[in-house]
C-alpha cells in the first residue's frame, strides 16, 4: 500500500471510530458498554472478519490469534482485519432496573466497575434486536468500503444475512456460499464459537475462486 493511501486509511479510520464512540442512537444500551467495539488488524487487509459483536471468543485474544492462524495456513491469507456488527453489545442488568436508572450517562467506571453497586459489572450480554442491529450496520458497511479487502467474511447467519441484504442479496446464506459485489467476494460461515480447523478448510473452494 502507498504511503499516501495507508494515511488516507488511516484518517478515514479514526474518523470513523469517533464517530461510533459519539454514536447515541440506542441511548439505552450506552450505560453498561464503556467502550464500543473498534475493528483491529492490517489497513490493507486481503480478508475482513465481520463478528456479530464481542463475546467470550471475539473478546478473547489468544483465540483471535489462533483463528487467524488458521486462516494463513489453510487460506493462504497473510493480511487480515476483523470488526463487528454489533459495536454495543446490549446487556441485561438487574441493579439498572431496579433502581430505575433514567440517565443517558454510562454506569461503568474504567475498571468496568459498576457505579450503582461499587462491583465488578455482572450484566448479562444478550442478542441485540433488528433496531439495534440496524442502527450500526452503517458503520461497518462504511468500514469495508474504506479498507475494501477483496474477501468478507461474515461469521454467522446473522451477520450474513444483514450484511448480504446490505448489498442486495436476499436469499438465506449458507457456510461457503459466495456473492460478489463490485468484486469484493463476500463469503458466509459458521459463527465463530463452531469455527474450527474443519470449518475453515470447508472455505478454501470459496477462497481460491
Amino acid at each position: 500500500m502507498a504511503n499516501g493511501l495507508r494515511e488516507e486509511n488511516i484518517r478515514r479510520i479514526i474518523a470513523l471510530e469517533d464517530r461510533i464512540s459519539d454514536c447515541r442512537r440506542c441511548p439505552e444500551q450506552l450505560h453498561c458498554v464503556r467502550r464500543p467495539a473498534m475493528g483491529k488488524g492490517e489497513l490493507a487487509p486481503e480478508v475482513l472478519i465481520v463478528f456479530e459483536g464481542e463475546n467470550q471468543y471475539t473478546g478473547d485474544f489468544n483465540w483471535i490469534i489462533e483463528m487467524r492462524n488458521l486462516l494463513k495456513h489453510y487460506l493462504g491469507v497473510e493480511k487480515i482485519y476483523h470488526t463487528f456488527m454489533i459495536r454495543c453489545t446490549p446487556k441485561t442488568c438487574s441493579a439498572r432496573h431496579s433502581a430505575f436508572c433514567y440517565t443517558t450517562s454510562k454506569l461503568l467506571d474504567r475498571d468496568h466497575n459498576c457505579i450503582l453497586t461499587k462491583k465488578p459489572c455482572n450484566g448479562v450480554p444478550i442478542k441485540s434486536d433488528t433496531v439495534q442491529i440496524l442502527n450500526c450496520l452503517a458503520y461497518l458497511i462504511e468500514e469495508i468500503d474504506i479498507l475494501n479487502p477483496h474477501f468478507v467474511l461474515l461469521m454467522g447467519e446473522r451477520v450474513s444475512e444483514f450484511v448480504l441484504r446490505s448489498y442486495g442479496f436476499y436469499d438465506s446464506p449458507k457456510p461457503g456460499q459466495i456473492y460478489v459485489y463490485n468484486q469484493r467476494h463476500l463469503i458466509s460461515a459458521v459463527n465463530e464459537q463452531a469455527f474450527d480447523e474443519n470449518e475453515c478448510q470447508k472455505l478454501k473452494p470459496a477462497f481460491s475462486a
